[in-house]
């Protein structure tokens, strides 16, 4: 296959070589606090229908299938990973974690463990036959499988440059067939390198025989692991072969289906053999990985890297192995498999060839450095067999005690990275909280998600068929380009609102800086609001309850106008802000904003008090915290001074003063729900106010002057109508009951879903 090497040593084919695409399932079970194996349902938070596209079962109750979508990089890969795992550790009952092995915990017994109870019958049917056929205690093997892909660009080059006379599917097949020949031939390489189930506890052994008398490198690889028998024949010679072979196991009577087929590589491109023979091979699924312990996900970026490359090295290698390759390499890999972890494979030096001209290949196609990394790592491995896994495994874990102990530990410490903050999400944390929150949801109840723009706050979700962009967690296709442009023009929300006879406040509109300040003596010494037109989340907003001298308030202008080329200046009115989160008609929440303030000691100094409530873990920066900071700028010096403070002025004990009149969140104000208390009459008014600007989703902004009262023309005033509002606030409040409204907005997009 020299055309082959030729071909990609091309700068331009190099490139597109390298970029194959990557996905990782990860097994595990979920554990008791103490290590024991969980016989609880499958948690009833997470979506649990086959359909799930992140959260699966696989052979046990107990047993999760861990699920990324197909990405490019590592990095991401590891995003995903990490973003699952907090989900499903989240999401799970009674302190639950993953079991942190490929090898399963202590096990209780067979009765007790129960198959992954699935709506499907048929399913349930095929774990019970393969208890029948194979034992529980084989099936309770986790491991990770890889999915890689390569670049269709760089297929199609390649089929022009080969002058292939068969079609593009066909072409495209035997490309995976022979790298899948080439793998099974090699694949013994993996197994020394990232086998680690040197042992296991006792109870998952069928017979006492079934011990070995001493460590090995992989039981998941072994004659204990996931072997057909000997009278299952199988091809990899072309996909007919293989799908003829296949479907003659099962008419035969040696599979019970298609899918009992094991092997440590799976061609993909159907549900069956029919399927893929249609459709062709489209990627290879790689399922002989052990999770490696010490790593929190399963496997590491370095791991995901070196065996991207190991596999791209199988297309790039002279050999194409043949069916006695095939069989002989599965010979090796069990042999491999059950040496002693100690001491140096009998195939040693093939192994250490193979990666010196990997080496070679990563130098020809000008490789990233961090590959060159990771191979290094391997070949230390290979030299050194005490490096491996298997070996370093098995040294912290000799005897069943110690296994169950370490196996309680880590996972222990995985959970608590995990809780550590229940907020955020892992992987996503450069992205908006309520994006977060959002993504979060969607992954626990089986949605298929995109990433479209990280920087833009822009995802996809999908249902089946039906797809939603979604920006910023609420901005999506329900709501027009005219409702967006109505909430920002302040003056237009407060127009509409008034005209469908809605209580708003007075206010005079200026397009001109120097033409408010000229009028600003009509506004002096009495309570108003100095505000940009279009605003969002308090930006901009000046407030003087009490009201302001012509210095006060020629600074409001200008920072109204620093923010937008017309401004407003209108009444203030007297009572208490509350926000009202609408959607689809209907008040979901209610939430008191408390605007940023601290409680004086007698002692510190305002700047300290600022400073030591900013330490809240739920205080942070740019919307992904429950909470904000409190800023010490401009706008929190105006508000002290209209009380007589400074930013070093000591408070009386007990007083509480505020640093902004405004009571936004997002400017480091409380959150205080009160959806149940609140007065229906209100939540109506802000259901018809949604309606009258024919907007979906809103926050509405009302000043209300006792909400267990009911509405009147009087008591009440809409001062603003916001587009994308903020959600996290309602979901993660400083005070009362959390509403989950990323869950009802996909519920609202998706009303098909109704299995979750």
């Amino acid at each position: 296959m020299q055309d082959i090497q030729t071909f990609i040593k091309q700068p331009e084919n190099s490139k597109l070589f390298q970029q194959t695409t990557i996905g990782i399932e990860r097994e595990g079970h979920r554990v008791t606090p103490d290590g024991k194996l969980a016989l609880t349902p499958h948690p009833p938070k997470i979506d649990g229908s086959t359909s799930s596209f992140f959260i699966q079962r696989d052979f046990a109750e107990s047993q999760l299938e861990l699920v990324t979508p197909p990405v490019q990089t590592s990095k991401e890969v590891m995003q995903w990973l990490q973003a699952i795992h907090e989900v499903a550790i989240r999401s799970a009952e009674n302190e639950e974690r993953i079991w942190p092995f490929s090898t399963p915990p202590q096990l209780p017994a067979d009765d007790d463990i129960s198959v992954a109870q699935l709506q499907d019958p048929n399913a349930i049917k095929y774990r019970e036959y393969l208890i029948s056929a194979y034992g529980k205690q084989l099936q309770m093997i986790s491991g990770i499988h890889y999915n890689l892909g390569m670049n269709d660009e760089f297929l199609h080059k390649w089929y022009e440059y080969a002058q292939s006379e068969e079609d593009f599917k066909q072409f495209k097949s035997n490309f995976f067939l022979r790298l899948a020949r080439n793998f099974l031939r090699y694949q013994w390489i993996l197994v020394y390198l990232f086998g680690a189930t040197p042992a296991a506890h006792e109870t998952f052994y069928n017979q006492p025989d079934d011990k070995f008398d001493h460590p090995i490198r992989s039981i998941r690889n072994s004659h204990l692991g996931y072997i057909n028998k000997a009278d299952v024949t199988y091809s990899y010679t072309s996909l007919k072969d293989y799908a003829k072979k296949l479907a003659a196991n099962v008419k035969e009577g040696r599979l019970i289906a298609e899918k009992e087929f094991y092997s440590n590589v799976r061609l993909r491109g159907g549900k069956n053999s029919k399927e893929l023979l249609k459709n062709g091979i489209q990627y290879l699924e790689f399922r002989l990985f052990d999770i490696q312990p010490d790593a929190t996900y399963g496997i590491t970026a370095q791991d995901i890297e070196f065996f991207r490359y190991f596999i791209l090295y199988l297309v790039w290698m002279d050999t194409d192995s043949d069916m006695d390759d095939v069989y002989l390499g599965n010979q090796m890999k069990t042999q491999v498999a059950e040496e002693n972890p100690f001491e140096p494979s009998q195939y040693q030096s093939e192994g250490q060839q193979v990666l010196t001209d990997m080496e070679s290949m990563l130098d020809a196609i000008h490789a990233p450095q961090v590959v060159f990394d990771a191979l290094h790592v391997m070949q230390q491995r290979m030299q050194d067999s005490t490096l491996t896994p298997a070996a370093r495994f098995y040294n912290q874990a000799k005897t069943d005690s110690q296994f169950v102990d370490l196996g309680t530990e880590r996972a222990a410490e995985n959970y608590a990275k995990a809780m550590e903050i229940p907020y955020a999400l892992g992987g996503f944390t450069d992205m908006e909280l309520s994006t977060q929150l959002l993504l979060f949801d969607a992954i626990q109840q089986g949605y298929e998600i995109d990433i479209l723009d990280r920087d833009d706050q822009m995802i996809r979700v999908r249902y089946g068929n039906h797809d939603e962009i979604i920006k910023n967690s609420n901005i999506t296709s329900r709501d027009s380009y005219s409702a967006f442009h109505v909430m920002t023009n302040k003056e237009v929300t407060k127009k509409l609102l008034a005209e469908a006879g809605y209580t708003v406040p007075r206010s005079t509109i200026f397009n001109q800086e120097a033409t408010a300040k000229e009028q600003l003596e009509a506004f002096t010494h009495r309570p108003i609001v100095v505000k940009p037109k279009s605003t969002n989340m308090g930006i901009g907003i000046t407030i003087f309850k009490e009201g302001a001298d012509s210095e006060a308030l020629r600074h409001a202008i200008e920072l109204a106008f620093s923010k937008d080329d017309v401004i407003l200046i209108e009444d203030y009115v007297f009572g208490t802000e509350y926000r009202f989160f609408v959607l689809d008609g209907v008040t979901k929440a209610v939430l008191k904003r408390d605007g940023a303030h601290v409680v004086g000691d007698g002692k510190q100094t305002i700047r300290d008090l600022v400073a030591d409530k900013n330490k809240d873990k739920l205080r942070g920066e740019d919307h992904r915290s429950p909470l904000e900071k409190i800023a010490l700028g401009k706008e929190e010096e105006t508000t002290l001074e209209m009380q007589g403070y400074t930013f070093d002025s000591i408070v009386e004990a007990g007083k509480k003063v505020y640093l902004r009149d405004n009571s936004n969140i997002s400017t480091g104000g409380d959150s205080i729900d009160v959806t149940a208390s609140m007065h229906s009459s209100y939540k109506q008014i802000a259901e018809g106010m949604a309606n009258t600007l024919e907007v979906a989703i809103t926050g509405l902004d009302l000043i209300i002057d006792d909400m267990t009262e009911p509405a009147t023309l009087t008591n009440y005033a809409a001062i603003e109508a916001n587009f994308n509002p903020m959600m996290m606030m309602h979901i993660y409040p400083a005070q009362g009951e959390s509403v989950r409204l990323t869950k009802e907005l996909l519920d609202f997009l998706f009303p098909e879903k109704t299995v979750f």
